[in-house]
């Protein structure tokens, strides 16, 4: 028999997530050359060994969107 996910808990929520279902420290970091969303505090804390569900990410995304949106109207 073949086992076709494992279980994680995401670094964030804490929530058991499957494997198709989160990213790792290396995927976030490499997919993205968006410097402000790899040096938010969450994902910048992250060991290579913690994981990340894909709802968290989107979360984190909309954080830094929101904050960077924030800086530019004082400008």
């Amino acid at each position: 028999m073949f086992e076709s996910t494992r279980s994680m808990n995401c670094f964030v929520c804490g929530k058991e997530k499957q494997d198709f279902e989160v990213w790792s420290n290396k995927l976030v970091i490499g997919i993205t050359y968006d410097s402000d969303f790899q040096n938010n505090d969450v994902i910048s804390n992250m060991s290579d060994e913690d994981i990340i569900c894909h709802h968290c990410i989107i979360g984190i995304q909309k954080n830094v969107k929101d904050n960077l949106g924030s800086k530019n109207n004082f400008r």
